[in-house]
């Protein structure tokens, strides 16, 4: 019931901003609006762009809907670069939480008061977001921390939207050819998972811990030290930096082309040799203090690549500074997973058509990196090649990264920051130790093909000698005929189940002197019916001809 009413709340916000055309013929408006037309769209968004509207109804949705929007915002490869613009605006700030909320959240979450916990803890916050909110305090060893409260009651809500998500992504993939090339129950996958990661602050905790690990003695690079005693999945505690955001230095100032030099440096080393990097690179996640060191905050959303994407990323960006479009085609295709062929010759002819018209330089004045990596996802889903989630966020946060950094440092060297990096991945990738383990690997892999060989020919011949080999056609349009016949004849069997006991309800009520037990076997009947034909309804508008996909709608009830 509380799914329902928040459905009807998700469909009267979309009405008013403009999209009720996308309901007026559905059941789910028949239902919520009980017949009557949906809402007019609001005055003031009538001269506004469909993106713009987009944006500002995930924001009037709270939480759940704007970290939608943002996880959004990094998929290049699924919507246009105005829609991307607008959900990049997309802000989670939200009303101050009462000081005897935090209190009682942080005394729950830590197991102890605040005069326990703290020697001091400062009542007026330092931050405000849609699921947590921050404040200073100091330790009883004397440390000054920063302390982030989640909202009491932020994950109940959460759950419930993405209930209502993965039920209509399904309706949508069910319905629509082009949302099953879109994976959008991937899409709300990935972000149910992005989610309850950031609503458990001990995933942001070991993030913090693995980032310091992680951190390049030779850069002016710092991550807040976390103090796990003091944290738990609802109250994180983290050494407080001292310093104002980047963006408040003069553009290309001496200060701003240090700052902007170390922080380059240390994404590439992040990105090239650890393999795990800042997700949410903006300006209010880096700070930098009076001594010029930078300080990365807020590491509830990173970023992870594998050995070999590393690998293919730096043959990425070697093939696209020498030109070999042929390189880059065979590396993206092997990057992502191709849904379909691959025409490589057409690919290769779109990629030298980018590089021409994007870039022409080394320097970032001098290209236009973010319309290409936007170009190339573009291209990517025009030949069917869905890109792994990894590289969406990398996307995300370089393209972040290069608007920080355009601002106030445009003239910087890139190539000449990144060399070192891409040349260490180089070297280890040919180094002997690493050619002769992957050629010890190739060639155990041969010997065992080569052992396995003369049994597996010797079963083949018998095979043929005894008649027993068997040749299967491939007939897709055939093989669906058994299962359609299936669904056609269950539904006909549940409609003469349900419709059978609509006439056994009638009977039983209608009847004359009808006692208690006809009565109650009556509207027992009614409801096995009414059961019935519900299933059948929904059955019909999920289906569609096609087998049922349960897994969605299972998460709907596992609460």
């Amino acid at each position: 019931m509380r799914d329902l009413a928040r459905l009807r709340e998700v469909a009267t916000a979309v009405a008013k901003h403009g999209f009720g055309e996308l309901l007026a013929d559905t059941p789910v408006a028949r239902k919520v609006f009980a017949g009557e037309a949906p809402p007019q769209e609001e005055a003031s968004l009538e001269t506004e762009s469909a993106a713009v509207r987009l944006a500002r109804l995930l924001g009037s949705l709270g939480p759940t809907y704007i970290k939608l929007g943002q996880i959004l915002s990094t998929r290049r490869d699924l919507l246009p670069e105005e829609y991307i613009a607008a959900l990049e605006t997309l802000q989670d700030d939200a009303p101050l939480l009462a000081s005897d909320l935090v209190r009682a959240a942080v005394a729950e979450g830590l197991g102890a008061t605040i005069e326990e916990s703290f020697q001091s803890f400062e009542e007026k916050p330092l931050g405000t977001a849609s699921i947590a909110q921050t404040h200073c305090a100091v330790t009883h060893a004397g440390v000054a921390v920063v302390v982030k409260v989640q909202r009491p009651g932020i994950e109940e809500t959460m759950r419930g939207d993405l209930d209502l998500l993965y039920l209509a992504a399904q309706v949508l993939e069910a319905s629509i050819d082009e949302m099953q090339l879109m994976g959008i129950s991937d899409v709300v996958q990935e972000f149910e998972k992005a989610l309850l990661e950031e609503l458990d602050f001990r995933q942001e905790l070991k993030n913090l811990l693995a980032a310091r690990q992680y951190l390049d003695p030779e850069r002016k690079v710092s991550v807040p030290r976390p103090f796990p005693e003091l944290s738990s999945k609802t109250v994180l505690t983290m050494e407080l930096f001292e310093g104002r955001p980047l963006r408040d230095l003069a553009a290309r100032s001496d200060e701003a082309a240090a700052a902007v030099e170390e922080l380059l440096g240390s994404f590439c080393k992040q990105v090239f040799v650890d393999g795990f990097f800042h997700g949410d690179p903006h300006a209010g996640n880096i700070l930098i203090d009076e001594d010029g060191q930078v300080g990365l905050i807020d590491f509830g959303l990173v970023g992870k690549l594998r050995e070999e994407q590393r690998q293919d990323l730096v043959t990425l960006i070697v093939a696209t500074i020498a030109g070999d479009s042929g390189t880059i085609a065979r590396v993206l295709v092997r990057m992502g997973t191709p849904t379909q062929r691959v025409d490589l010759g057409a690919l290769k002819r779109e990629i030298d058509r980018l590089r021409g018209q994007y870039l022409s330089g080394t320097r970032l004045s001098d290209v236009d990196s973010a319309s290409f990596v936007e170009e190339i996802a573009a291209a990517a889903g025009h030949f069917r090649i869905k890109l792994a989630s990894e590289y969406s966020v990398l996307t995300k946060s370089a393209a972040t990264l290069e608007g920080l950094i355009r601002g106030l440092h445009p003239d910087i060297d890139l190539v000449a920051i990144a060399k070192p990096y891409v040349e260490h991945v180089v070297t280890e990738r040919f180094s002997p130790a690493q050619v002769l383990q992957g050629l010890a690997a190739d060639l155990g892999d041969l010997g065992s093909i080569a052992q396995r060989l003369p049994a597996q020919l010797d079963q083949v011949l018998h095979d043929v000698e005894t008649g027993n080999l068997q040749v299967n056609a491939i007939t897709p349009g055939l093989d669906e005929i058994p299962a359609l016949l299936h669904q056609t004849a269950s539904r006909l069997a549940i409609a003469l189940f349900a419709a059978s006991l609509s006439i056994c309800t009638a009977l039983l009520i209608a009847a004359d002197g009808a006692g208690g037990g006809r009565i109650t076997l009556g509207v027992l009947c009614g409801l096995f019916s009414a059961g019935g034909w519900i299933a059948l309804f929904w059955w019909h508008l999920i289906g569609r001809g096609k087998p049922l996909k349960l897994g969605p709608l299972l998460k709907m009830f596992r609460r």
